[in-house]
């Protein structure tokens, strides 16, 4: 399959055809005026829109900046914009995920509108009555993916259900997350995050030239994406840019990276680059392709027995400003934004990591190393509530407790801290949904992955939520027809009032809140041929990583 290249083409036709004169849209934004395309008569998209200027040269291992502007040039959104670099995505990521180009110069964003938010801009401009605006950050474990790869494709968002789609790049693996110290002449870490929060910003200033309210902006997110929706909802410096947050899929049990971690990981990159621990000017003496194989290679080296080094060797970095702690004990210190929350995870989240980190079959003995070096202090009880079953093959049983432990459990966990506790400021909060996606393709689109094909996979959902099959020439079933529906519409109807019930007609089953009654904890389970209500989703299981805790 060429989705990817097939894409490309259409992006090029599209500019041909009605990428000129009157079949163009155009706003004016505080940098300049901006010039777009129309895709079809129900939508409109502003490719390569510069949010920051190019981390490049001295501005490597920098916080980003604002864009300079083009003075009276027009600024042609006209064709996607490289990802920022990254190494091997293709090895074992679905085809329609990976960037087919990467370039240093890589922040931007990309704008879906209704066809007629553009026209109607000066009207709507920053007083309340624009579309609601819904700002995706890619996930990809911080090392690879783009805002502009084909699942993403924002055109059914946007042209079906009444809101303005932003997608956004930030800067991955070392160029992201890179710490050799702690000087102002060292780098320091969180630039990929940094440069997200330089994205709400842009939104918050911008967005009303596309139709857009910049006072209904919602931000979500799958994988890294939801866990920097979940650093951007502990951040003060992120919370007065959006209203409503979305997870999906967040490792919240994986830890960041402490200082001396962070060290060691930097001293082996900059080795294995071929320069001395903290030479920075060495280091920016590389090319960008050079530092990705080298972010590759560091990534590689550092895994071990210990299960969660597999999920995310680059990463955020506790750096005692804008990641203060760990996301949950920043929850269980009240130090959160209390906006409105849907959060959720998938029903066999770990069988992509599981898989690729053991291509072959795992023994009892292996399997009980693996939760020996992982929780040391537990790792008797944890092998009582997930005995060994196969001895021939661990794994799934290994798939079975990572899920629970890494994704399922901590999300749980997450949602009752947030009830339970005053967040900063004073105050209560109410506003949380939860559900498990338990539904997968139909259709064989894994691609190398090819062990999640039948499985419900890490990032399932997302192909029905944007609606973006036909990038790959799939076609969803009846019954998939409507599962897409429903996550659209409740994704959507949230982005507009906060509730993922209304306006209007709601989905059904309607959605109840989570823990809006003491001791009911009802999660929402999307799958064919009907979606229902679960009253408390792997409830033995959670009480137990509940008790001896997710710090391993």
């Amino acid at each position: 399959m060429k989705a990817c290249t097939t894409v490309a083409l259409l992006a090029t036709l599209w500019t041909a055809v009605w990428g000129r004169g009157e079949n163009s849209p155009q706003v004016t934004t505080r940098f300049g005026k901006i010039e777009g395309l129309y895709l079809d008569d129900t939508v409109a998209v502003y490719y390569g829109v510069p949010f920051a200027s190019p981390p490049v040269g001295e501005m490597r291992w920098k916080a980003p900046l604002e864009p300079k502007g083009w003075g009276g040039e027009v600024y042609k959104a006209t064709r996607i914009k490289p990802a920022c670099p990254q190494y091997d995505c293709q090895r074992l990521t679905p085809p329609l995920v990976c960037p087919t180009q990467t370039s240093e110069d890589c922040l931007y964003l990309d704008i879906y509108t209704p066809r007629d938010a553009a026209a109607a801009n000066d009207s709507k401009k920053n007083n309340g009555t624009g579309y609601p605006v819904m700002l995706f950050i890619h996930g990809g474990n911080f090392d690879s993916l783009a805002g502009s790869s084909p699942l993403f494709d924002g055109r059914r968002l946007a042209g079906t259900r009444g809101v303005v789609l932003v997608t956004i790049n930030y800067r991955l693996g070392a160029l992201g997350f890179l710490v050799t110290g702690e000087t102002s002449d060292d780098a320091r870490g969180n630039y990929g995050i940094l440069d997200q929060q330089q994205a709400l910003k842009w939104v918050n200033a911008n967005i009303g030239a596309f139709g857009g309210d910049p006072a209904r902006v919602t931000v979500f997110g799958q994988s890294a994406g939801a866990q920097s929706t979940l650093i951007h909802l502990t951040s003060s410096g992120s919370a007065p840019y959006f209203q409503n947050a979305i997870m999906e899929s967040s490792p919240i049990s994986i830890p960041y990276k402490r200082f001396p971690e962070a060290i060691v990981l930097g001293g082996l990159f900059a080795e294995l680059a071929g320069c001395r621990p903290r030479d920075l000017p060495c280091l920016r003496s590389k090319t960008s392709e050079q530092l990705a194989y080298a972010s590759h290679q560091a990534r590689s080296k550092v895994s071990s027995l210990k299960l969660l080094e597999f999920f995310e060797p680059w990463g955020p970095f506790v750096d005692g400003d804008l990641i203060k702690a760990e996301p949950l004990q920043l929850l269980r210190e009240g130090s959160f934004s209390p906006k409105p929350l849907l959060m959720g995870t998938t029903s066999e989240e770990t069988v992509l990591y599981i898989y690729s980190a053991w291509n072959s079959s795992v023994g009892v003995q292996t399997y009980a190393e693996v939760v020996l070096a992982t929780y040391p202090a537990h790792a008797l009880q944890i092998l009582s509530v997930y005995p060994p079953t196969q001895p021939s093959d661990e794994r799934e049983q290994m798939v079975r407790m990572s899920t629970d432990l890494v994704m399922a459990c901590p999300a749980r966990n997450a949602s009752r801290l947030m009830l339970r506790t005053s967040p900063a400021g004073g105050g209560s909060f109410r506003d949380v949904w939860t559900y498990v996606w338990n539904h997968a393709f139909s259709f064989p689109g894994w691609g190398p992955v090819f062990f999640c094909e039948g499985r419900v996979c890490h990032g399932s959902e997302l192909v029905y939520l944007f609606h973006s099959e036909w990038t790959g020439n799939f076609t969803f079933t009846r019954a998939e027809e409507a599962l897409s529906a429903q996550i659209m519409d409740f994704w959507t109807n949230f982005a507009k009032t906060g509730d993922p019930n209304s306006p209007g007609p709601s989905p059904k089953p309607a959605w109840p809140r989570y823990g809006q009654e003491e001791g009911q904890w009802p999660v929402f389970k999307f799958q064919t041929p009907q979606s229902v209500v679960e009253s408390d989703y792997h409830g033995k299981e959670c009480d137990f990583w509940d008790t001896i805790g997710y710090d391993a």
